[in-house]
């Protein structure tokens, strides 16, 4: 996953409201969200077995994963990062040492955190309340005016998607980045004749009414939305 808005607000009806856009090669098998794991809802990747983001409605929370940037070198087999947003709490800084580059966002109501590793050093932030932008390059590093401005959606479970998030589908038709490093949110790029790009978008709300997730597999101006059921 390569882009992470955020908006967090402790004392709304929804404190935490997320939208997420996974970068990756596009010819790379995944299955669509569901409760792949015990008591874990997301989509899971068909090569390692992981995820790129987890909702876990019983907490409630979610977690959400970027590859870090630069990578790193070779060094033998490492293990897949997306057994990261699976676990219940981030393992110790010397167990993440075995990963790639990566950065982990966790929200819940009451909090928001990131755990990052480049490398050399792993970070654990919290974040303030408010809107945030994480990339692969780190945190609030790209500024994203549509985010700052989008109206806060009231999306209840039930609704239909454009009806439930109004503003916040549009965060993910593909608007631009300005800041640090200019790009646009969603991509399709050629490497070595493989295809890479945004493969897929998630949307992602926790709060009083209960936990929402929405998904789509195909994001971009023609998205086609749909619920992620999860338990009552």
């Amino acid at each position: 996953m390569c882009t992470v808005l955020l908006r967090f607000d402790p004392d709304a009806t929804w404190p935490v409201l997320l939208a997420a856009v996974r970068d990756e090669y596009l010819g790379r098998p995944w299955e669509p969200p569901a409760e792949h794991w015990p008591g874990r809802f997301g989509g899971r990747d068909g090569t390692a077995g992981g995820t790129w983001l987890a909702v876990d409605p019983a907490r409630p929370s979610v977690t959400a994963l970027l590859n870090g940037s630069p990578p790193l070198p070779p060094a033998g087999d490492r293990p897949t990062r997306g057994s990261l947003p699976l676990a219940p709490n981030p393992p110790g800084d010397e167990v993440l040492r075995a990963f790639d580059a990566f950065h982990l966002v966790r929200a819940d109501p009451t909090e928001v955190s990131v755990t990052s590793w480049d490398g050399t050093t792993v970070t654990h932030r919290l974040l303030a309340p408010g809107d945030h932008v994480i990339v692969n390059q780190g945190i609030d590093v790209n500024d994203f005016a549509p985010l700052r401005a989008a109206v806060s959606p009231d999306p209840k479970p039930g609704l239909l998607p454009a009806a439930a998030w109004g503003d916040w589908i549009a965060l993910l038709s593909g608007g631009e980045f300005t800041g640090a490093a200019e790009r646009p949110l969603l991509v399709r790029k050629e490497f070595d004749g493989l295809l890479y790009g945004s493969g897929s978008a998630s949307l992602v709300a926790i709060g009083e009414p209960g936990v929402r997730y929405d998904f789509t597999g195909n994001p971009g101006p023609e998205a086609h939305w749909f619920e992620v059921p999860l338990p009552n």
